[in-house]
């Protein structure tokens, strides 16, 4: 639906720049190989303690991160 004859913004990223959503996508690339990394990390060196320990709170918090930011950016 158009309201006076402009289309509402209802994606968040659309109203992020070019260099933000390149941003963005790299910082997720790096968290998600980071998450492989320690997923091999761990039982090759034999930690004792279970992947989900480090990755669970990474992913939470990364993904919490980007809706702030997705959410409350400057006009």
């Amino acid at each position: 639906m158009y309201f006076c004859g402009v289309k509402p913004n209802l994606h968040p990223l659309a109203g992020l720049s070019s260099l933000q959503r390149w941003f963005l996508g790299t910082a997720w690339l790096v968290i998600a190989l980071k998450c492989v990394a320690v997923s091999w990390a761990i039982p090759h060196y034999g930690v004792p303690i279970a992947p989900w320990v480090i990755i669970g709170p990474t992913l939470f918090f990364a993904a919490v991160v980007t809706v702030i930011w997705t959410t409350h950016h400057e006009e």
